[in-house]
């Protein structure tokens, strides 16, 4: 797709003067598409539940890189149904991975961005309340 404008074009259909093209065309050049923009707002809507957020929060911290269903619900003080049920959402989403032992479920964090993500999103709010 060109994304290249003329001055003309850009001055009638949005009112803009001349020098403003240039940076009119570097933010067309630099647009996200719209399907990264729905998977992006479909990643974070899925870490807008706080108990989901708790439950990759234990997986960060998890001592062998992954937990079962039962040890994430004891250690969040929830029952193994709202967690297998967060779980779910959150393989759903590709945020976690599953690995079978028996009949006892693993999870662990999908890859090394989510955990990335999780610390950049804490590491943000501790700034915040110290400022």
């Amino acid at each position: 797709m060109d994304h290249t404008l003329s001055t003309e074009e850009t001055t009638r259909h949005h009112h803009l003067y001349p020098e403003q093209t240039a940076t009119v065309q570097h933010v067309r050049q630099h647009k996200l598409s719209a399907e990264q923009a729905q998977e992006i707002t479909s990643l974070f809507a899925i870490l807008k539940d706080p108990t989901r957020v708790q439950v990759l929060y234990s997986l960060l911290h998890a001592p062998q890189q992954e937990l079962c269903v039962s040890d994430i619900a004891h250690g969040l003080e929830r029952d193994d149904t709202t967690i297998s049920h967060q779980l779910r959402l959150l393989r759903t989403q590709r945020v976690v991975a599953m690995r079978k032992a028996g009949r006892v479920a693993y999870y662990r964090l999908i890859d090394d961005h989510i955990k990335v993500l999780l610390e950049l999103a804490l590491s943000h709010i501790c700034e915040e309340t110290h400022s």
